[in-house]
């Protein structure tokens, strides 16, 4: 794994052009271990989501919570948690950003990205 930064970042085969996660140490088409890496975009569209109402011990500040899957403009899909709860809607627009989400067992923060509806 690679340095924690505020922007999620992609990896683009440079053989086939294949976009994924940089978690992947070869191209998941065509198993080409070289790609550049590329910045996502900061907004993505609401494709399903759901509110979470007996959070695991770690949101033991929050009653409920709502946690989304998203695509970006080119298609690559993630999951994360939405800001609101409020006003949800399928196909809507959201900003991406890297906030404090919880903190763990030990009381540490835990900063990831989290999806914002744009009004």
């Amino acid at each position: 794994m690679g340095e924690i930064t505020e922007k999620i970042i992609w990896h683009k085969c440079k053989k086939c052009g294949k976009l994924q996660y940089p978690e992947h140490l070869r191209c998941l088409t065509c198993k080409n271990k070289e790609f550049e890496e590329i910045e996502a975009p900061s907004e993505a569209i609401l494709l399903t989501y759901t509110i979470l109402t007996a959070p695991p011990k770690e949101y033991r500040n929050k009653e409920s919570y709502a946690l989304g899957i998203v695509e970006f403009p080119n298609g690559i899909r993630a999951l994360g948690q939405i800001t609101s709860e409020k006003n949800l809607k399928i196909g809507m627009k959201l900003k991406t950003e890297y906030a404090e989400i919880c903190a763990d067992l030990d009381g540490k923060a835990v900063r990831t990205f989290v999806f914002k509806p744009i009004s």
